[in-house]
């Protein structure tokens, strides 16, 4: 079935055209921008669905594939592993994009949050999913933190070394993590999205985050950089071990000297 309508609506109607008339199709769920209904003409698709017959994933995912790949013109497409399924990535040659996710249909309980049925023949999204199952546990939170300072320890050495994209890496990974830290400390639903669940959300910015990127490529500006990430990690008072953030700071210090 070909889209009759422009924008990510009408791979949306295909999707759900398709999935309605197959009957292997347990359940097909709409998540994303669109899901929670603040999708715009740019966003892309990001749905899943449930295989209910037993057949192999394999051959469902293929099955999939084909059918996407028929709902208009295609420029590309890519399959790769993703938990118990598959995740398929199909770009149109108009610029949509959809992301399918194709798992057993036992995989859902539930809907998740900020999700929308689609189709749902054996109830399987009839009970909506709490948020709670997506906060992050302390052991989690911890090693988001650890990793943060030690991206900004990395960061350090890096730029003293005078390799500068290896430490801008480091910085981005060090930054990545204090917004899934501060999405978490601000009760949002899906912290490890990070940055994506705080702007969604039009929650504040970290305090100081601007300051983690760097002005140049240059040492000096990187090393401030790396100081800037430390400053906002004792900020929001990120879960670590005691004798970490010190450690690392000095570190950042006697490179910069």
């Amino acid at each position: 079935m070909t889209t009759t309508s422009s924008g990510p609506q009408g791979l949306v109607d295909a999707l759900t055209a398709w999935a309605e008339r197959t009957p292997w199709v347990d359940w097909l769920e709409l998540s994303g921008s669109l899901g929670r209904g603040a999708g715009d003409a740019l966003s892309d698709v990001d749905a899943g669905l449930g295989v209910a017959d037993g057949e192999s994933l394999d051959v469902r995912r293929d099955e999939a594939l084909a059918a996407a790949r028929a709902f208009a013109p295609v420029a590309g497409s890519l399959a790769q592993p993703w938990a118990s399924g598959s995740h398929l990535v199909i770009l149109y040659d108009d610029g949509r994009q959809l992301s399918l996710v194709v798992v057993p249909a036992e995989f859902r309980t539930g809907l998740p949050p900020e999700a929308r049925a689609l189709v749902d023949r054996a109830g399987r999204l009839a009970t909506p999913l709490g948020p709670d199952r997506w906060v992050p546990d302390g052991g989690t939170r911890h090693e988001w933190a650890f990793l943060a300072w030690v991206a900004v320890g990395d960061a350090a050495r890096h730029a003293h070394r005078g390799h500068p994209w290896r430490a801008l890496r480091c910085l981005t990974e060090g930054r990545d993590l204090v917004w899934q830290l501060w999405a978490a400390d601000l009760g949002l639903t899906y912290p490890h999205f990070g940055a994506v669940t705080v702007e969604n959300a039009g929650a504040p910015v970290p305090p100081g985050l601007e300051r983690t990127h760097p002005r140049s490529l240059e040492a000096a500006d990187l090393l401030d950089a790396a100081a800037a990430l430390a400053g906002v990690l004792r900020a929001i008072d990120a879960p670590v071990d005691d004798g970490v953030p010190g450690v690392i700071e000095e570190r950042v210090r006697l490179l910069g000297t």
